[in-house]
């Protein structure tokens, strides 16, 4: 997700949308930082100090650029790389990434949050009642824990249809999932459908007790 945001930020056409102005505010930015930055982002194809230019543009002066362009190399949100240009002279090029990146830590941190709603969500339906506290915690733990979106629900669906739905019972399956190496709801059908072809079961997929396993 970090690189994708990354690269569509580095494209020519840039606009200043609501994720950037989050970024500046996050990193508590100062006018002339902010300036420096946005102007940096639109020269995406030839980013350099041009002091003169920015002067020009911003009605700035010298020691103003200075300071702010020495804030953000402190702050860690660009990087100074020397490249050569088209007349083969070395100059300073300004990398953003380091500004995109936390763009996308920021954005991946509400992902993160969304998801979690979304499995409390999904297990309080099925329950019919609210989770406790103790129930939040195990679900936060599986989460914290790297496990997908994906793969807990599809333990909660297991639990569903062997009649067993409690939190211990998904907890215990997801451990057998994560000794058979699964991380995805298709690995888990991949090896049913394999247990089922060997054994000549005529069993649906999900009528399998994980906790009997014998293999």
């Amino acid at each position: 997700m970090g690189d994708t945001i990354v690269r569509l930020y580095q494209k020519q056409n840039f606009v200043i949308g609501e994720d950037i102005l989050k970024a500046i505010k996050l990193n508590n930015l100062t006018l002339d930082e902010t300036i420096l930055i946005i102007y940096f982002c639109g020269n995406n194809t030839h980013p350099i100090l041009d002091i003169d230019e920015i002067k020009s543009k911003f009605g700035m002066e010298d020691t103003e650029i200075m300071k702010a362009f020495e804030n953000i190399c402190n702050k860690e949100l660009v990087n100074i790389k020397m490249q050569k240009n088209k007349d083969g002279k070395i100059e300073e090029i300004i990398d953003l990434t380091p500004f995109y990146e936390s763009i996308a830590m920021d954005l991946s941190e509400k992902s993160r949050e969304i998801t979690k709603d979304n499995i409390f969500n999904a297990f309080e339906n099925e329950f019919g009642r609210p989770l406790s506290s103790m129930e939040y915690e195990l679900i936060n733990n599986w989460i914290n824990k790297g496990i997908s979106e994906e793969l807990i629900r599809e333990a909660l669906k297991e639990a569903i249809f062997n009649g067993t739905l409690t939190l211990r019972y998904i907890d215990a399956i997801l451990g057998e999932w994560a000794k058979n190496g699964f991380k995805t709801a298709k690995d888990v059908n991949v090896y049913l459908k394999k247990r089922k072809t060997s054994r000549k079961q005529s069993d649906e997929l999900f009528d399998y007790n994980w906790l009997d396993d014998e293999e």
